[in-house]
């Protein structure tokens, strides 16, 4: 499969049946923690990861600018980019209405955040998803923070949601929740998914039928 063609099956399959695919060829659980949540619950994303890492530092840093820089260049190389990034500014959040405009003109698909968001209604009027823990309407300003400086990298594996993430790994987020998975594993975990939604399928068409609950599960 190309990778267009697993992204693709990531968006028609959801979160629940890729995390269900992965479980059944024997992959290792890739789920993130169920706090990180959509900005708008209907709209699903799914693409190649381009991490990102973003915190405080005791000496002074280069412009956060140069990351984004780097993290934007190897995504217009990728496959519907998503940029999933591990925050450790705690409740300071570093995306909002001007980072969803800058993350739209770099050409990503949506971004993921291991922190919090703000601009809430600027983001959704752009039409750009994210996925965070929470909200906050506190950000930074200033190179300098009683914190610290702050300061990026990108390209690097970082943790999200308890999941270590690596730059090129595949990911689909909806509503249900937020499943990663290495390239050369999502083949397996398509088709096992694909297995247990025709499984499934031909279930709902016994029942349709007039099957039993038990004959139509091929019980009896």
């Amino acid at each position: 499969m190309t990778t267009d063609e697993m992204i693709q099956a990531f968006l028609e399959l959801g979160s629940p049946f890729i995390a269900d695919g992965a479980q059944k060829a024997g992959l290792p659980e890739r789920i993130a923690d169920r706090a990180l949540r959509p900005l708008s619950p209907d709209r699903r994303i799914a693409g190649t990861v381009v991490t990102f890492r973003i915190r405080f530092y005791p000496s002074p840093q280069e412009s956060v600018a140069y990351s984004y820089d780097r993290a934007f260049t190897y995504a217009g190389t990728v496959s519907s980019p998503v940029l999933v990034a591990e925050s450790g500014l705690g409740t300071r959040t570093p995306f909002g209405g001007g980072a969803s405009r800058t993350f739209l003109h770099a050409g990503l698909s949506g971004s993921i955040i291991d922190g919090t968001i703000r601009d809430l209604a600027d983001v959704r009027a752009q039409g750009f998803q994210m996925f965070s823990r929470g909200f906050s309407t506190d950000s930074f300003v200033m190179d300098r923070l009683p914190q610290g400086y702050v300061g990026a990298d990108t390209g690097s594996p970082i943790t999200v949601g308890g999941v270590t993430v690596l730059q090129g790994d595949l990911v689909v987020a909806d509503e249900d929740g937020i499943v990663f998975c290495r390239p050369e594993d999502a083949p397996a975990a398509i088709a096992a998914a694909r297995e247990i939604l025709a499984d499934e399928e031909a279930i709902f068409k016994r029942w349709d039928a007039g099957d039993s609950y038990l004959k139509g599960l091929g019980l009896e």
